[in-house]
């Protein structure tokens, strides 16, 4: 066997070895990301509630089941999702000790249409609300998603039981009921 092909059978063979091993580390890592989402995301009715009044008492809606609730790094995210698959809300929470600036927060929202997994996102309505007594805005914006369907999404961001937090109510613009978001909306207090 010549130098030659000693030293491509060497290089082959470390670069089937390194593939192996990034493979092997890709399981691993995957893994590992998988246990790491399963002890953040419960579904647990219980937790949903302490977590969910944690944010803010509401009236869930007729056709939205059982949420889900992650905690991660003091953030407190409640989902609740809509028997048409489709239609969400988000209940998201900071934690109290972040001292953040509400209407840089707001800013930085209105910045970030365009800027997810929707394409040409526009905001079509700003609608003054009272949330807990208090005045803001509820963001009405429409945009195609990733799979190419339009839809709608109605964001506010208000002071929760425990911090700074913000509702978003999305879903596809065919079925989108606008007197539903109204009533989930006056709920929350």
């Amino acid at each position: 066997m010549t130098k030659g092909v000693q030293i491509t059978l060497i290089l082959v063979g470390a670069v089937m070895v390194t593939c192996l091993l990034l493979v092997a580390g890709g399981c691993v890592g995957l893994r590992t990301v998988a246990y790491a989402v399963t002890q953040v995301v419960d579904s647990d009715p219980i937790m949903v509630s302490e977590v969910s009044g944690s944010i803010v008492d509401f009236a869930l809606p007729a056709g939205f089941g059982n949420g889900y609730v992650a905690q991660v790094a003091g953030y407190s995210l409640v989902s609740y999702m809509a028997e048409d698959e489709h239609t969400h809300i988000y209940l998201i929470q900071a934690p109290p000790s972040l001292k953040l600036d509400r209407s840089a927060l707001e800013q930085q929202a209105n910045q970030a249409v365009g800027s997810n997994d929707w394409n040409d996102v526009t905001v079509v309505e700003r609608q003054p609300c009272n949330i807990r007594g208090d005045e803001t805005v509820l963001v009405v914006s429409e945009g195609i998603n990733h799979d190419g369907n339009r839809y709608r999404s109605a964001s506010a961001i208000f002071a929760g039981n425990e911090g700074l937090a913000l509702v978003n109510i999305s879903g596809p613009t065919v079925n989108w009921d606008q007197e539903m978001v109204d009533t989930f909306m006056a709920s929350l207090h």
